[in-house]
């Protein structure tokens, strides 16, 4: 067992809790960029940066390992690197960036949900309270009180839509982990973002196509190219590293903790930058959906 000095332990929280903040903030920059660009583009530029930065750290390939485990990586990359992203931006459309913060961080319920119907796992009744009070809290942040038939809320379905597949995506990848033991975590991860573009792609193109034009003068506003790097670069490639880094300093369960912050820097980020009402609905229902997440990973 590998113990680390007081100041290691501190620099793994702080790396935790930066990782945190930028991935809040991502919902954020996505929906700022949506202004100029479809949402298949900025899901296609942001893993092209990553998978390059990537690339320049270890051009190693990964080691092929049978066609079985080459299925579940392309299945890696089209739910967890093409569907997940694509329904997340696509949900921006019609949602606030507080509601997406959110509402999909209720991937781990959805996660256990599917372990048990696909993998016949057991759900203690912890899981199960934790999963009632969560839902009530998705209610209230989807409906605002208002149950009216004039109530449009897409986007936040959307939202809900994109846990669920990456819920699928986290089980298919824990069995590419297996089957890749002893092969860096890194180069999966590139090889993931290798198929996530190339699922990506088509939608990309087709929508440069029914828009009838590519526009090259967006790349060269500094704000859509600050937040694509940051997107690319911070959020999906440094991100990486650093989330690598502080389960390796505090172990996967102490990490693992952090995640429940999304939300939180998530709100905050829309409130700040993008000027989003933070009401009595969402702050109730993200507590909510928070206190069923920490209820059912018990």
């Amino acid at each position: 067992m590998q113990i680390f000095n007081h100041s290691t332990l501190l620099a793994g929280h702080i790396l935790a809790l930066w990782t945190m903040i930028v991935w809040g903030a991502t919902f954020s920059s996505t929906k700022l960029l949506l202004e100029d660009f479809l949402a298949s583009e900025i899901l296609l530029f942001r893993f092209f940066i990553a998978f390059l930065f990537l690339l320049f750290l270890r051009p190693k390939a990964l080691e092929f390992r049978g066609i079985k485990a080459e299925i579940l990586l392309v299945l890696c990359g089209l739910s967890g690197g093409c569907l997940y992203f694509l329904l997340e931006n696509i949900a921006l459309y019609f949602t606030t960036a507080s509601n997406a913060s959110v509402l999909v961080s209720i991937n781990p319920i959805f996660t256990g949900i599917l372990g048990f119907l696909l993998l016949k796992k057991h759900l203690s009744r912890y899981f199960l309270w934790g999963f009632l009070l969560a839902s009530v809290g998705i209610v209230l942040v989807i409906f605002r009180g208002e149950f009216s038939p004039t109530l449009s809320p897409l986007g936040d379905l959307l939202c809900l839509a994109a846990g669920i597949v990456w819920s699928s995506y986290t089980i298919i990848l824990d069995k590419v982990f297996i089957l890749f033991k002893g092969q860096s975590h890194l180069l999966i991860t590139r090889k993931v973002f290798f198929y996530g573009i190339l699922f990506t792609l088509p939608f990309a193109i087709f929508g440069s196509f029914s828009r009838g034009d590519f526009p090259l003068h967006r790349f060269l506003e500094i704000p859509n190219l600050l937040n694509l790097l940051f997107l690319g670069f911070v959020a999906s490639a440094l991100c990486y590293l650093s989330w690598n880094a502080t389960m390796k300093i505090l172990g996967v369960y102490k990490a693992s903790a952090y995640i429940y912050t999304i939300p939180l820097f998530g709100v905050l980020s829309a409130v700040i930058s993008l000027g989003e009402r933070l009401d009595g609905y969402i702050v109730v229902g993200g507590i909510l959906i928070l206190l069923g997440l920490i209820l059912s990973q018990k």
